[in-house]
């Protein structure tokens, strides 16, 4: 009975009643539809997905074949790589269940943290469970929704940790909560850590808790996840941006994350004030999650969830055939972003190395003013071979590459020979041999 959401009436009541059932019922078959063709896919192809898969991979590696847990992935970021820059919960767990379900069980801890996210959210604010509006509006949470879409696994399910926490606390768990609170912080430091932070300062302002109380379970939960925040700092992809970089990335990433615990607040806010506005709340936040639709970019996404990208196993694979391919090499590797970084998993699989961690940020991949920039780069990341496919055409790097090898140029202290050209892979091997030490 959804009677806190209907105008006076009887015909008005009887509208936005099943006006209200409609959008809940749309919402979560919408939801089935998209969670069907997520879990359809052994390996999901969207913009964060694959560097799940490679830290799972390395985790399971380890776990199974070494019986440990390992601190460093040394097989990326030139060697300086951490295991757990983020992700420790979901990936540990994913590891675990690795002999069972390969890449697979990876896309379906991404499926899992995404209903746990929306679990969590109605565990946390019981109060928009009482109207079928309310309920709809949760479930068009845009942060949920392209949290699955883009494959940002860690994130959903650290906010079930944080959503978790929140709604432990309510229930006067006070411990629980704040354990819970300092679990997902920890899991996703660089995005939730800032989320939750931000929560408990409005809650200590606004809310009704005894402010020494908050604060000192809140420290509880410091406690749990400033030393993962520590590696973020410390890992490869922050020292590889620049300040500028680091600031862009936070801001672009956390602000539309925000709306995870942003939206069922405000939600909450009118629920206990304005209950009449149960529709407008769903139609706004619609509104806001096809809104982001372009500036996130999620056409790109969507063709990955609906099969039109399929994994690239032929091409490293062809140079591992003809005896081109050496494990222990680090390659860098410029491929378009339609490969949604699956190359850079298939040569780890492979035995190789990568100059580079997965996000965009470590990558470098930009226009070099000069061959002696390009070079130190080459020496910095001790990049043993540079494999150029032709869909990649947006730095300069592949036509300096082209030209160095063709007349034997120097790039600063390293040089380059092509190794193979054969329309589909482009193979250059760096000499290092006059690198600094």
């Amino acid at each position: 009975m959804d009677s806190t959401e209907a105008p006076a009436g009887r015909l008005g009541t009887l509208i936005v009643r099943r006006g209200g059932r409609l959008a809940l019922g749309a919402m979560a078959v919408a939801w089935g539809i998209v969670l069907a063709l997520v879990l359809s896919r052994r390996v999901l192809l969207v913009p964060d997905s694959v560097n799940n898969n490679a830290h799972v991979w390395w985790i399971a590696r380890n776990l199974w074949h070494h019986g440990t847990l390992p601190w460093r992935m040394p097989v990326i970021g030139h060697g300086e790589a951490f295991t757990f820059p983020y992700g420790m919960v979901n990936w540990t767990s994913a590891a675990i269940v690795w002999p069972l379900l390969g890449d697979w069980g990876v896309t379906l801890w991404t499926a899992l943290g995404t209903v746990g996210c929306l679990m969590a959210t109605f565990y946390a604010f019981p109060e928009l469970r009482r109207g079928t509006w309310w309920a709809a509006a949760v479930l068009a949470n845009p942060a949920v929704w392209y949290g699955l879409l883009f494959g940002q696994q860690t994130f959903v399910w650290s906010a079930a940790l944080l959503l978790a926490g929140i709604g432990t606390w309510r229930r006067d768990r006070r411990l629980l909560g704040a354990i819970l609170v300092g679990l997902g912080q920890a899991n996703h430091p660089a995005v939730v850590l800032p989320i939750g932070f931000g929560v408990v300062v409005i809650w200590a302002i606004v809310g009704s808790e005894d402010r020494r109380r908050l604060l000192r379970y809140y420290a509880i939960s410091l406690a749990i996840s400033l030393p993962p925040a520590v590696l973020v700092f410390d890992s490869p992809v922050y020292a590889d941006s620049t300040t500028r970089d680091r600031l862009f990335n936070f801001v672009s990433t956390v602000a539309p994350r925000l709306l995870v615990i942003a939206l069922p607040l405000a939600l909450l806010v009118m629920f206990r004030r304005w209950p009449r506005v149960a529709p407008a709340a769903f139609v706004l936040a619609l509104i806001v999650t096809v809104a982001l639709w372009w500036p996130l970019g999620a056409k790109r996404t969507m063709a990955g969830v609906l099969g039109h990208r399929h994994p690239d196993n032929l091409s490293v694979a062809s140079l591992v055939r003809e005896g081109l391919f050496k494990p222990g090499a680090t390659y860098r590797v410029l491929r378009a972003p339609s490969d949604s970084k699956y190359t850079l998993y298939t040569v780890l699989r492979h035995g190789g190395r990568l100059d580079s961690e997965f996000f965009p940020e470590s990558m470098a991949h930009r226009s070099f003013r000069s061959t002696g920039e390009y070079g130190a780069l080459l020496c910095r990341r001790a990049i043993d071979f540079v494999l150029v496919y032709p869909s990649y055409n947006y730095t300069n790097e592949p036509r300096t590459l082209r030209r160095a090898a063709a007349v034997h140029t120097a790039l600063g202290d390293a040089s380059v020979t092509e190794v193979i050209n054969d329309g589909t892979n482009v193979l250059y091997h760096v000499d290092r041999r006059h690198c600094p030490a």
